[in-house]
C-alpha cells in the first residue's frame, strides 16, 4: 500500500513538472506584464507552487516508501530529478535565470536523483 501511495505522489509530481515546463515554454502573450505562460503566473509563484510542490511530493513519496522495494519509485525519482536539472540547465542557457536560484534549484534536482540512488541501494540490499 505504501508503494502505491508513493507512485501516485510521484506521478502527481511528474505532472506538476510537465505543466511547469510547458508553462515556461509557452509564448508570452503580453510582454509588458510580469506574468507569462498559459497559466499567467508570476515566475516566483509558478516556481513555488509547481516546482516546489513537485519537489516536496517527491521527497514525501521517498519517505513513505523508504523501506519498500520498488523499481518504479526509483525510476520516477530519477525522472523527476532529471527534469528539474534539465529545466534549470535550459533556463541558464537562455540567460534568463539568476545564478543563485538556478544553482539552488538544480541542487534540489540533484537531491531527487540522490534519493533515487539511495532507493537503488535499499532495493539491492533486500
Amino acid at each position: 500500500m505504501r508503494t502505491k501511495i508513493s507512485v501516485i505522489l510521484l506521478f502527481i509530481s511528474l505532472a506538476l513538472l510537465i505543466i511547469y515546463g510547458a508553462d515556461v515554454m509557452a509564448p508570452n502573450a503580453s510582454s509588458d506584464n510580469a506574468k507569462s505562460g498559459f497559466l499567467h503566473l508570476d515566475a516566483k509563484v509558478r516556481g513555488g507552487a509547481l516546482g516546489g510542490g513537485a519537489i516536496i511530493l517527491s521527497i514525501i513519496a521517498f519517505a513513505i516508501s523508504f523501506r519498500e522495494k520498488s523499481a518504479l519509485v526509483t525510476v520516477l525519482l530519477f525522472i523527476n530529478g532529471g527534469l528539474i536539472i534539465a529545466g534549470m540547465i535550459g533556463m541558464a542557457a537562455q540567460d534568463g535565470a539568476r545564478g543563485g536560484s538556478t544553482l539552488y534549484i538544480t541542487g534540489l534536482g540533484i537531491l531527487l536523483v540522490a534519493l533515487g540512488v539511495v532507493k537503488v541501494i535499499i532495493t539491492r540490499k533486500k
